[in-house]
């Protein structure tokens, strides 16, 4: 071979080798890309697994304050006469106020292992009256049940936004999620012989009986209007037993029919 064939060899070579590495250099890049986006991706879901379940449920005594319209002002509190009712309620983990009681249920109910019914260390809690609210201990704690949800619905749930031009209604409304409550001496209203002391929002919430005002000077238990979905009247979440407590107040009468299969529709469903 000639020197100067030599050199081409020589050069080709390089050049080849040059591309090699490049090409190895880009894959390996590649993959690291890969493991580095699938390990992410792993984390995503394990984080995901490890998230505290949103709601819990206990069985039991607890306050319910649904239907209260009235509650007034007291600093930046608000007291509301509540219903004292004995079944199954729901707890949003996170409003829940005894902080060490939270801590522990959102440790324990996680949506990789979520609580069963009362395995839930808040359940234990407001069934022994240890709830604590600010070195307090409390006997009631206001949650949520279906109990009347049939009227309410049928009442109506109004969309309310304090923040929106020529809003007409109230500015305050109050969270009655794992609210303290006590007893009230010789309550006025004898279906409501329980006051709990409610933290207030200034957002968008859902105005109960079709309204954005409260009675009587008062302002109205409710939830934040991203809660509830306006146009379909549901809630746009799993809410806890909704998939029997909503069909419970439909009209007794028969659905419309399914459409008609089509072709596609039968193979889909064939083995």
């Amino acid at each position: 071979m000639t020197r100067f064939g030599t050199f081409i060899l020589a050069a080709f070579t390089c050049a080849l080798t040059s591309n090699l590495n490049v090409v190895y250099a880009q894959v390996h890049h590649s993959q690291g890309e890969k493991a580095q986006v699938e390990q992410q991706e792993k984390s995503k879901t394990q984080n995901s697994a490890n998230q505290p379940q949103d709601f819990v449920l206990c069985t039991g005594w607890h306050a319910l304050c649904t239907s209260s319209s009235d509650c007034q002002m007291n600093g930046d509190k608000a007291d509301c006469d509540c219903m004292r009712v004995d079944e199954t309620h729901i707890v949003a983990t996170a409003e829940i106020q005894d902080l060490p009681v939270k801590l522990a249920t959102q440790a324990k109910c996680t949506v990789k292992h979520p609580c069963n019914v009362d395995q839930a260390p808040i359940c234990k809690s407001i069934r022994s009256g240890t709830y604590e609210v600010d070195n307090v201990q409390y006997r009631w704690v206001s949650t949520y049940s279906y109990r009347g949800w049939c009227s309410i619905l049928a009442a109506g749930i109004k969309a309310c936004n304090p923040e929106a031009k020529d809003y007409v209604g109230d500015t305050y409304w109050a969270i009655c999620d794992a609210a303290p409550c006590t007893e009230i001496q010789n309550p006025a209203n004898p279906d409501q012989p329980l006051s709990c002391q409610y933290r207030v929002d200034t957002g968008p919430f859902a105005g109960m009986n079709n309204s954005c005002t409260g009675e009587n000077g008062g302002i109205m238990s409710s939830m934040p209007a991203w809660a509830w979905d306006f146009e379909k009247n549901t809630y746009p979440f799993p809410m806890p037993g909704y998939e029997y407590a909503g069909p419970a107040c439909a009209p007794l009468k028969s659905d419309p029919p399914p459409p008609a299969q089509t072709s596609a529709d039968k193979q889909k469903q064939e083995p």
